[in-house]
């Protein structure tokens, strides 16, 4: 009869490489040079082509229409053929679309096709992939390993536009989209390739760094040469069916695409919400980097506190963040206190992503984590596409952002409310008929 005992790990465990594959990854992925550096590259492609203000900003909404389409896609494809299959040649034909957009031409079909191409062959970088990766690696320190690791979406979000900016300056607007190219293969391609490893069990170890429960008797093919082999853990929690008849799903769902709305109208219209208030462009612009700011110290100071606290309270609190920033900018007010509401807004956006991760694996464990995953975060899209135009519609008509600000503050007040009103983790899943337990946080 076969026995059971536990092959201790040593050194650094290999989760945090992980962690740090995804970090490279977001910090590269499709939404720096479609949605960050866009902005940078509005004057060039103006001045080369005489296209319209308006009609580059439609190419932002093909960007969007993308994702919304992909994330729920790649989501069934990794939960059924795994992480790498997906995201390897993801990476690559991302990083060639970006590299053909050296060779854009004056048909501005061209444009919206590529921005819309670079998403969708791109969908492996997109959010679920790495975090699909992390919550087989992690269980107690789920949340501080999301979000450290999403928090390269934050740092890649700040530093993108910069080095676009550098690059136009010095080689011309064609040559920046070689060189981010040519930062995907050389940076986030290899890491995913040679460093991430998508489950512990093949490394011979079990998540959070515990040691790996072997089993040792008669050998086998599958055996490590003694007899000794992982004890692979069973996958538990719902199919995307059964998670879409409880009421847990149908509440994080709503609850992301109203937040959606709310953080996207905001972002998108900021700067120019400011500037009419009369602040100095340049100030405005420091805002939006202050915004960053957050957004990076909000992704990783979520993950730590979902490790230690209920992630929808977590999230919750976050989300009156984001109100208070939303009331803030309603009151019309065009003094210091507006840093605080981007602050406030950038840490409730920078969140969002990790929470969405982090409370559906808790909620609806990890057996098609990919597919939920990739139908909340297009719930989440949705509300970000809705956002920004009605608020843009609504300021063509009043001529200010007041009336469409409160409106938007009682959005994210009914999605606060909706995730507050998720019940205690799920002790169990069913899973083939039977229940079997769900790990749970020891913290």
């Amino acid at each position: 009869m076969a026995q059971e005992m536990r092959a201790k790990p040593s050194g650094i465990f290999y989760g945090w490489w992980n962690v740090a594959t995804g970090f490279v990854g977001m910090g590269l992925s499709y939404a720096m040079f479609t949605i960050f550096a866009f902005g940078v590259f509005v004057k060039p492609l103006e001045d080369e082509f005489g296209w319209t203000r308006g009609e580059l900003s439609l190419a932002i909404t093909m960007t969007n229409f993308a994702v919304v389409i992909a994330s729920p896609c790649l989501g069934f494809i990794i939960d059924r053929f795994g992480v790498r299959r997906v995201l390897i040649p993801s990476v690559i034909m991302m990083g060639l679309t970006v590299a053909s957009m050296a060779l854009l031409s004056a048909d501005l079909w061209h444009f919206y096709a590529l921005y819309f191409l670079i998403p969708f062959l791109g969908a492996g970088t997109l959010p679920q992939s790495y975090s699909r990766v992390l919550i087989a690696w992690f269980s107690r320190r789920r949340g501080i390993a999301l979000g450290i690791s999403l928090a390269g979406f934050g740092v890649g979000a700040m530093l993108v536009p910069i080095v676009a900016q550098l690059m136009i300056e010095n080689y011309g607007w064609r040559m920046a989209y070689v060189g981010f190219a040519a930062a995907v293969f050389a940076l986030a391609l290899p890491m995913a390739v040679f460093v991430m490893k998508e489950t512990p069990e093949e490394m011979g170890l079990q998540p959070d760094g515990g040691p790996a429960v072997v089993s040792r008797g008669a050998g086998s093919a599958a055996d490590d040469g003694d007899g000794a082999k992982p004890a692979l853990a069973p996958v538990t929690g719902l199919s995307c069916p059964q998670a879409a008849q409880t009421r847990s799903f149908w509440l994080i769902l709503f609850s992301f695409m109203l937040v959606g709305i709310g953080i996207t109208s905001i972002i998108a219209h900021l700067v120019p919400m400011l500037t009419d208030r009369g602040v100095a462009p340049a100030t405005a612009a420091l805002c939006m980097s202050s915004l960053a700011l957050g957004l990076i110290a909000g992704r990783v100071l979520a993950g730590f506190l979902m490790d230690y606290f209920f992630a929808p309270y977590v999230a919750a609190c976050f989300l009156l963040g984001l109100l208070a920033g939303i009331i803030i900018l309603a009151t019309g007010t065009s003094g210091g206190l507006v840093f605080v509401a981007a602050v406030c807004v950038g840490m409730a956006t920078g969140s969002e992503i990790s929470e969405i991760a982090y409370i559906c694996s808790r909620y609806f464990g990890p057996r098609a984590f990919g597919l939920i995953y990739g139908l909340m975060f297009a719930a989440f899209q949705l509300g970000s596409m809705a956002g920004s135009p009605l608020m843009g519609l609504y300021h063509d008509r009043a001529g200010d952002y007041i009336g469409a600000l409160w409106v938007v503050a009682g959005i994210v007040l009914v999605g606060t409310i909706l995730i507050v009103l998720l019940g205690p983790y799920p002790r169990g899943f069913p899973d083939d008929g039977d229940m079997k337990s769900a790990a749970r946080d020891s913290a």
